[in-house]
């Protein structure tokens, strides 16, 4: 009876235990992770503890480095420093100086608002907040998605277009170089006065290759391609639309720039649709699901780029904006999440329960 008794209680234990056990994918991508708000507006300790819980180690979020957030920003990254390193979780902040809202002269403080204005922004800004953090931030993007803000001689943005780096030889983006190239130099003079190593991101998106191009040839250096991916189901990024090109293969183009890729920004476009329901076991909803598992998988299983992580835009639904941008979380609230957490808890080889274990099941994303 003893004998029995000890066999029943390994058998609970290992029950208990298959429970909330971690289940992963071939982890080929070394890192994911989430975009997310900063710790003004939520509590960070919760959020990178429910992160920690699902294996994600990236967080991405904006700094805004201005006049009018001097007092608080700088506190505002140190708790979140301190959070992060409780939690295993790695810190990727987005710089956003006063041109990012149309102020050339950055609160009067460069009047002519010309070239050298702009990078004085970009460079004092940056330099002044970045060293605070140099000992626990390794990586800082330049911007986001600045290659949208170029359009063509008919005011249309380059979706299909944006291959080549004269396509951006515009007085806008010329403007917006002047300012990439003050903070990419600040960050490379933090490296030469203190022997750190940070990193710096640049971001395009679509097929606006041509983006990263064109700042290169104005001196802004970068060691980082972010790319942004959003897709409806069926989309094949080994097959991809090239508008005004043939179709190409997306992580060959992105290797062909010889650095690390982080894909930062990725969701199905499904979200996008105006009859997007935003609730499980709705039609448009579960191809949006099947969207990011088959995402997650291309990333995950091609062999041509440097993929050093992925990132889903973004952590919760906001639902104070407008459709779309109300519904891309990967929660509705910090106590309700979607089974796109439970996609990317599974690439990330988190903890799922076995109940979230089976709605993957059930959709054919795993296996028994």
């Amino acid at each position: 009876m003893a004998g029995l008794k000890r066999i029943m209680t390994v058998l609970l234990c290992f029950s208990l235990i298959e429970i909330t056990m971690p289940v992963h994918a071939m982890a080929a991508v070394p890192s994911w992770g989430v975009n997310g708000p900063n710790s003004r507006s939520i509590s960070i300790n919760t959020v990178f503890q429910l992160l920690q819980a699902r294996g994600v180690k990236d967080y991405r979020f904006n700094v805004n480095i201005t006049t009018d957030t001097e007092s608080t920003l700088a506190p505002m990254v140190h708790d979140m420093v301190t959070a992060a390193s409780q939690y295993g979780i790695t810190l990727k902040p987005i710089i956003f100086t006063a041109f990012q809202y149309g102020d050339p002269t950055d609160a009067g403080k460069y009047p002519a608002g010309d070239a050298a204005a702009l990078y004085a922004q970009g460079y004092n800004r940056t330099y002044g907040f970045v060293s605070q953090f140099r000992n626990d931030i390794q990586e800082w993007e330049m911007g986001n998605e600045i290659n949208l803000k170029v359009t063509d001689s008919s005011g249309n943005r380059l979706f299909g277009k944006g291959w080549t780096a004269a396509e951006f030889d515009t007085p806008l983006m010329n403007q917006w170089a002047s300012v990439l190239k003050g903070i990419s130099d600040a960050i490379g003079q933090i490296n030469l006065e203190n022997g750190t190593s940070l990193r710096r991101t640049l971001n395009t998106t679509s097929t606006m290759f041509g983006f990263l191009d064109f700042m290169a040839s104005k001196g802004v250096a970068f060691d980082v391609i972010s790319y942004h991916y959003y897709e409806t189901y069926g989309t094949n990024p080994h097959n991809y639309w090239g508008g005004v090109r043939p179709n190409f293969d997306l992580f060959q183009q992105l290797a062909t720039y010889n650095r690390p890729v982080v894909f930062n920004e990725v969701n199905c476009a499904e979200i996008y649709h105006s009859d997007f329901e935003n609730q499980a076991g709705q039609p448009v909803t579960e191809n949006c699901f099947k969207s990011l598992d088959v995402i997650l998988n291309y990333m995950n299983t091609q062999t041509s780029a440097n993929i050093e992580s992925v990132g889903i835009y973004e952590l919760l639904d906001e639902p104070a904006k407008a459709p779309p941008e109300n519904r891309f979380g990967l929660l509705y609230d910090l106590n309700t999440p979607k089974i796109s957490l439970y996609i990317l808890t599974y690439f990330a080889g988190g903890t799922l329960t076995s109940a979230e274990r089976q709605e993957l099941i059930n959709r054919g994303f795993i296996s028994n």
